[in-house]
Order: C-alpha cells, then structure tokens, then sequence
C-alpha cells in the first residue's frame, strides 16, 4: 500500500560527484522546501478550521497543535525565503564567473 502523504523526490538518486552542480543542487533543495511549505500552509489552513471541542482538555490539546502547525510553517516560509536568497546569490555569482571569463578569453 502506498503512502498518500509521501512526496516523490525530483533530484537524481544516482547522481556522480563528478556531475554535482551546485545551481541544480540549490534548486532542488529549494524545491523540497517549497513542497514542505506548502504542506505546512495547507496544515495551518486545516488546523485553523477545526471547531474547538467542549472538554478544556481537548482544547488546550487543539490550540498546541495549532500553533505547533503555525511554527511548523513559519520555519518553512522562512527556508523558502533563504532558498531564494541562495539561488540569487549563486545566479550573480555564476553571472559573474562567466563575465570574468568572458574578459580573459583571448579574441581570435
């Protein structure tokens, strides 16, 4: 039986060092955070519509989980922001290696 909340991974299982680029790699990451994020929205959306129940008990159990789902997607939103801050990092700098080497090329 499949697991419905397992999500697939997109990177190469397989992948040779000889192969690592670090702008796929960044991206692939930031592609997972995405998804987790996502989850986590969809959780805290999920968790903000339950009904409070009638036992204290039951309530206080309700509110930590609420804001342990709130934490939960805080974290993520925050990786994702830092993932786009990485891959714009990254993009100017390999702009910037491709412009030195652009310079440093001998004209024919």
């Amino acid at each position: 039986m499949s697991d419905p909340c397992h999500l697939h991974d997109t990177t190469a299982s397989h992948a040779q060092p000889d192969d690592f680029r670090p702008g796929d790699a960044i991206e692939s990451l930031r592609a997972a955070i995405l998804r987790v994020d996502t989850l986590a929205q969809v959780a805290r959306d999920s968790a903000d519509e339950l009904r409070y129940p009638g036992d204290a008990a039951a309530r206080r159990a309700v509110v930590r989980m609420q804001i342990l789902v709130e934490q939960a997607a805080d974290e993520a939103s925050t990786a994702l922001a830092q993932g786009d801050r990485l891959m714009a990092a990254l993009t100017k700098h390999l702009q910037a290696q491709r412009d030195d080497h652009a310079l440093a090329a001998p004209l024919d």
